[in-house]
């Protein structure tokens, strides 16, 4: 983000929660050029989060409760004027960027409507899914692949949040892909690839960490994963399944309702396409993806104890 320039390198501590019934800890909270990282006291990675994304409820001057998206079960409470402003700051630049509601905006999404309509009679349903998916700003591109992730916790969950496997998660991904955004979740259950949502969210299943001995198989689902987010647009797929009025309501609005969200998390969950195979295969996988005991907490993210 361009409106934390002078922020960059910035650093303060926090209280961290991964869920509800998870205690607080103490971590280190940095501002990267596009994500808040949040490290353990040793330094290693716990969470990356879109600065894009984030959501800041202010309780007074100087403190503040940040989750990763509104409605997120995981939050961060932080007590650093410097930081805080400079997240406002990011606050400030979105909503500026957001639509506004009034008389003539809705005369226009009406008419959009109309018009986005009759051309998805002559362009056809595809054309209309790309463009929706083209147009949408990036900020809410990733929004609303956090609401699809919270979505299907909701059907297929809930995550699997023990905080060794949720560090062992976050130090895979720094090892796969360094330095970006990409957000691992560990679901419950058994399927046949990884679900890939829009914005960097990928979620992988307990057959995926916990049914293998070696490390390199759990990276090798993670790095198809990765290679279909580079190669694939996730949002046109799931658009092209659920219809042409969903594209048009991305379109006309950015927004989406409840019931197309839930259809989306479905279509998601249900995608049985192959995940896309790397022509390169990640550092991680030529060599040991994690640590004796960071993979022995990640297989036990979804039974620990």
């Amino acid at each position: 983000m361009t409106a934390l320039k002078a922020y960059e390198r910035l650093e303060c501590t926090g209280l961290w929660r991964s869920g509800p019934a998870m205690q607080r800890r103490e971590v280190v909270v940095s501002c990267g050029q596009a994500t808040l990282i949040l490290t353990d006291m040793q330094n290693r990675p716990l969470a990356h989060w879109s600065l894009a994304a984030v959501d800041v409820q202010t309780h007074k001057e100087d403190a503040a409760t940040l989750r990763p998206a509104p409605g997120s079960e995981e939050s961060l409470e932080i007590s650093d004027k410097t930081m805080l402003d400079a997240l406002l700051k990011v606050q400030k630049a979105i909503d500026r960027s957001r639509p506004h509601p009034g008389r003539v905006r809705f005369i226009l999404a009406v008419s959009s409507v109309v018009l986005l309509s009759f051309a998805t009679l002559i362009w056809g349903p595809q054309a209309m899914t790309r463009y929706a998916s083209n147009v949408l700003p990036e900020a809410k591109r990733i929004q609303l692949g956090q609401v699809l992730a919270q979505r299907i916790g909701q059907l297929a969950g809930p995550y699997c949040t023990s905080p060794e496997g949720i560090r062992s998660a976050a130090l895979l991904v720094e090892r796969l892909a360094p330095n970006t955004a990409l957000e691992l979740r560990v679901l419950p259950g058994q399927r046949a690839a990884p679900v890939v949502l829009p914005g960097g969210k990928v979620i992988v299943f307990d057959n995926m960490v916990g049914q293998s001995d070696d490390p390199a198989v759990t990276a090798a689902y993670v790095a198809s994963a990765i290679a279909t987010l580079n190669q694939v647009d996730p949002l046109g797929i799931f658009l092209e399944d659920a219809g042409p009025f969903v594209s048009i309501s991305l379109i006309t609005s950015n927004e989406l309702s409840s019931r197309q969200v839930d259809q989306l998390a479905k279509i998601a969950l249900s995608d049985q396409r192959s995940p896309a195979s790397t022509a390169q295969p990640p550092l991680a996988l030529h060599t040991t993806p994690l640590p004796d005991g960071a993979w022995l907490g990640l297989q036990a993210i979804c039974n620990p104890g």
